[in-house]
């Protein structure tokens, strides 16, 4: 199976571009899990086609392009 790319929408590349560190670095994490299996652990169904998945101090929202191969980040949410 093929590695997922992930891409952002412009709203959740500034949220992630304004986070600390240790906070990216957590996301960073995270996003190589969601590449390999954007559907298992540690992501959650929304049941309207979207995921989520939690980070060290936020979440993202996202769907999921399985014919391009693609998990959209239509929200990142830092708290």
């Amino acid at each position: 199976m093929s590695a997922y790319s992930i891409r952002y929408v412009d709203r959740a590349a500034v949220r992630k571009a304004a986070l600390p560190d240790a906070q990216r670095t957590s996301l960073e994490n995270l996003e190589k899990l969601l590449t390999l299996n954007p559907f298992g652990p540690p992501a959650l169904s929304n049941r309207d086609n979207s995921w989520s998945a939690g980070f060290q101090g936020g979440f993202v929202t996202y769907v999921v392009s399985n014919r391009h191969v693609v998990i959209n980040v239509i929200d990142l949410v830092a708290l």
